[in-house]
């Protein structure tokens, strides 16, 4: 009997070794297959290449010295001569700006002849005293850090092979003019900077038509240490980075001491917030990146102390893998809103920076599934991948990622994803006048936009992704990406590290193992630059899109969107008899808490087949939705369109009646510019189109024509609110406190039918008011809400459950049952702001 088991055990051993030799064999199969020789990488490399020509010669022939190409117009965007789009305009100064940003990018890609005469042009043609408004972020990461990234490569070519010896840093020198001009954005009573400044006149002089602002955003304050250090240790006046990091030692000091969480917006006055949704997106990204980067370039410990403090509060509290979600600062376990914004891309290849592999890979997994689904990463999508806004400026943050992910790994699956981009620019993207963004990602429909970012960030990080060092003139790793992927040099450190002893454990977070605490963390420990530890982290979120549960966080599944926490919920199915049991798929059953029952054989664990049958909507993320109701004959009432609010101009919630008056047609439609047609407007509410400027531009223009209110179409066409999330428009960085009048925002579905009772009666009344006080509504009582929950639940044999085998359909009886919950609005908890546009078109905008 022994020797029969020992014999048994050697045939299970020799199984054993078989099944991993076959595994072995797949595996080196699968990498085979992704796998790309040299001269697979040179057709893709010279691919790129040839599209940078196409989009650099194209802003060069149709657009210089303008400063950005309109390339399905074929010609320059000038400020001033094209209708205005809000505070995306803020980044032209009338520089050249896409010149200016693309410097660097010349040299990487080999192109020395262009960038030597790119120079000379920006030397001879280029000036910065221009007597125009421009963000001061957007000024300092792309033309300051251009030109600081083109006064650094002139110097590497001069000392490297001898090129350019005409060359006296005159770069450095229009770079410390601009730096002047910047400075006086930070003459604030707490040091945070201005969001803009007038280029000749700065802020506070009477000519300057800016220094109004009372608000900035976290991101927009703190991404300036970078290219202000580098300027004053180049230049070797030290103000720059004075200042710089003054701003980030406030906003340390304002971070929310109990999560250690910043918010999005903060007044530059008091140091108070004024939007705490924190995350890690638009309006706070590049501050996280900057403090790593500050200390990666500059040698100063103190922001590696911050940033592992922050980045320990986000993983613990923002990141929900694979999903990086939003949360409240002051409550971090509440979630604020159901989407995400496109410019968390980013993130993954900061976390590569840092060290930490497995939740850059689920991520950045996630995000090329989405990317698969819609050619390219939307603006914004929900927590199910559907698109909240539909729009793409060719943003780069995926590509770089991706580039960060393959240079840590070599998985050559990164290069799989790099030669997607790749194609998607090409067959969605590419037009005659160089690559337009794509205004909806679900149609293919585009917009007259390409921006510097794009020749700046995008070819770079595609080009040396599929490079050797030989291929690039310069050693990669002597330089810093900026967050517009400038390149610094890291001789700039002055301060010498140390790896005796762990500088940041006054800020620890409890783990004295943890090795990205350290200084000098182990390369070979973060790195193993081994393909199948990518592999296998990727593996269980392949499949994502297609999946019926998104392995988020363990209440994500079942949450009803009744409480601002998901106990309440829990002990609520706990009162029906249900215990939620988390299992290794990534899948939650529930199963009966009945003690007796659970004693007997057999016993059952349902299986959560489907979540809440009705669709996200705007009240489940803290939105008041309002109405447009045609009173007017014929209709009396019986239309009623869902809108959304603004969180500027009146405030419609505390209107008892609402606000009542006659329809009439901007002209333009798009209310950018000047109102043509005033005495049409006077005294009734207004029509305009969204899209060309911002939300608060066009109420401006039309309440200076008199209007009553003001009713925004979107442009985009067959939307509806059945099938997307009303959101609530927000204004500008100037403050909105000068608007109004009411605003309320329709789909296209829903405008086109007031459009046609326009065009069909003369007279139309409308009712703008909440939804739930329409005309002839009797009010539902405010201290119950009523939720009806359907579940469609499957028993299952307990032994499939705990063997995984859920699939296992043959012993399985489908039952359903309903029910109903109630709770009171009073408890809900629901986020203070949340679906937040200042213009699908426009926000976020690059920070």
């Amino acid at each position: 009997m022994k020797e029969h088991r020992g014999t048994g055990t050697r045939e299970i051993v020799k199984l054993g070794n078989l099944l991993l030799i076959h595994c072995a064999v797949l595996w080196i199969s699968s990498l085979g297959v992704l796998s790309m020789d040299a001269e697979e990488k040179k057709i893709i490399r010279d691919q790129i290449i040839e599209m940078f020509d196409h989009a650099y010669g194209s802003y060069m022939k149709f657009a210089y010295p303008a400063d950005e190409l309109m390339p399905l117009s074929c010609r320059g965007r000038v400020r001033g001569l094209e209708p205005s789009r809000g505070d995306i305009d803020d980044a032209m100064g009338k520089f050249s700006l896409t010149l200016i940003d693309t410097l660097d990018t010349l040299v990487v890609l080999n192109k020395l002849d262009a960038f030597e005469e790119a120079v000379k042009k920006v030397v001879e043609e280029v000036r910065v005293d221009n007597d125009v408004v421009v963000s001061v972020f957007e000024t300092n990461i792309r033309v300051l850090g251009g030109l600081l990234g083109g006064h650094v490569m002139a110097v590497m070519l001069q000392n490297k092979i001898q090129r350019m010896q005409w060359y006296k840093d005159e770069l450095l020198h229009l770079a410390k003019d601009l730096g002047y001009r910047l400075l006086p954005a930070f003459n604030t009573t707490s040091g945070l900077p201005y969001p803009r400044v007038n280029l000749r006149y700065g802020v506070h002089n009477p000519y300057s038509r800016t220094g109004t602002e009372s608000d900035t955003c976290t991101a927009c304050a703190g991404t300036m240490i970078l290219e202000f250090a580098a300027l004053s240790r180049l230049t070797g006046d030290s103000v720059f980075e004075d200042h710089a990091r003054r701003a980030l030692d406030v906003l340390w000091d304002k971070r929310q001491k109990g999560s250690d969480l910043v918010g999005t917006v903060i007044n530059i006055h008091s140091g108070d917030w004024i939007r705490r949704d924190s995350g890690v997106g638009a309006g706070i990204d590049s501050y996280y990146e900057y403090l790593l980067k500050a200390y990666v370039l500059l040698g100063d410990s103190i922001y590696l102390q911050r940033f592992n403090t922050h980045y320990a509060a986000i993983m613990k509290y923002v990141s929900q893998p694979p999903l990086l979600m939003s949360v409240h600062m002051h409550k971090p376990t509440v979630n604020v809103r159901g989407w995400m914004d496109s410019l968390l891309a980013f993130f993954p290849g900061l976390q590569v920076l840092r060290g930490d592999l497995k939740p850059a890979i689920e991520t950045h997994e996630m995000l090329y599934q989405v990317t698969k689904q819609h050619n390219f990463l939307p603006e914004a999508f929900t927590t199910d991948f559907a698109v909240h806004w539909a729009q793409h400026p060719l943003r780069p943050e995926f590509a770089e990622s991706t580039y960060f992910l393959y240079k840590a790994t070599r998985d050559p699956y990164y290069l799989k994803v790099g030669k997607s981009i790749v194609d998607s620019l090409n067959n969605h993207a590419r037009v005659s006048c160089g690559f337009a963004a794509v205004q909806d990602v679900r149609t293919g429909r585009h917009e007259d936009r390409m921006d510097s970012f794009f020749l700046a960030e995008m070819f770079k990080y595609l080009y040396l992704l599929f490079s050797e060092k030989r291929d690039v003139p310069l050693d990669i790793d002597d330089y810093v990406f900026t967050t517009e992927a400038h390149l610094l040099p890291l001789s700039l450190s002055t301060v010498g590290t140390s790896c005796m002893e762990n500088a940041t454990a006054m800020y620890s977070s409890g783990n004295e193992h943890e090795i990205f605490a350290h200084l000098c963390p182990s390369e070979q420990a973060l790195f193993p630059n081994n393909p199948a530890y990518a592999q296998t982290i990727r593996g269980r979120y392949k499949n994502l899109l297609k999946s019926e549960t998104v392995p988020s966080s363990p209440f994500s599944g079942i949450t009803l969107p009744l409480h601002d926490n998901g106990l309440q919920s829990l002990e609520i199915l706990k009162s029906m008899g249900i215990t939620l049991i988390p299992m290794k798929d990534g899948v939650f059953h529930f199963a009966s808490s009945n003690k007796a029952e659970s004693s007997m054989k057999g016993v059952y664990t349902l299986k959560l087949i489907a979540e809440l049958t009705q669709t996200p909507s705007g009240e489940e993320q803290g939105i008041t939705p309002l109405s447009v109701q045609i009173v007017s004959p014929p209709f009396l009432g019986r239309v009623v369109l869902t809108a959304g609010p603004a969180q500027f101009g009146l405030d419609l919630t505390n209107e008892e009646h609402g606000v009542k008056g006659s329809l009439a047609k901007s002209i333009p439609l798009s209310a950018c510019s000047k109102i043509s047609n005033p005495e049409e407007l006077q005294g009734k509410i207004a029509i305009a189109q969204r899209g060309d400027c911002m939300f608060a531009a066009k109420a401006r223009n039309l309440q200076t024509a008199g209007v009553l209110g003001i009713i925004i179409i979107d442009n985009t066409e067959d939307s509806c609110s059945e099938d997307t999330p009303i959101f609530q428009m927000v204004g500008d960085d100037g403050g909105t406190n000068d608007i109004t009048v009411p605003l309320v925002f329709l789909f296209s579905k829903e405008g086109k039918i007031l459009l046609e009772a326009i065009e069909e009666h003369q007279n139309v009344d409308v009712l703008l008011a909440v939804k739930s006080k329409q005309y002839g509504q009797v009010e539902e009582r405010e201290d119950k809400l009523f939720q009806e929950l359907s579940f469609h639940i499957q028993l299952t044999d307990e032994a499939d459950v705990k063997e995984n085998r859920a699939d296992s359909f043959g012993r399985m009886t489908a039952v359903s049952f309903e029910t109903h919950v109630t709770s009171s609005p009073a408890n809900s908890g629901v986020p203070e702001k949340s679906g937040l546009s200042s213009d699908v078109d426009q926000e976020p905008e690059q920070v």
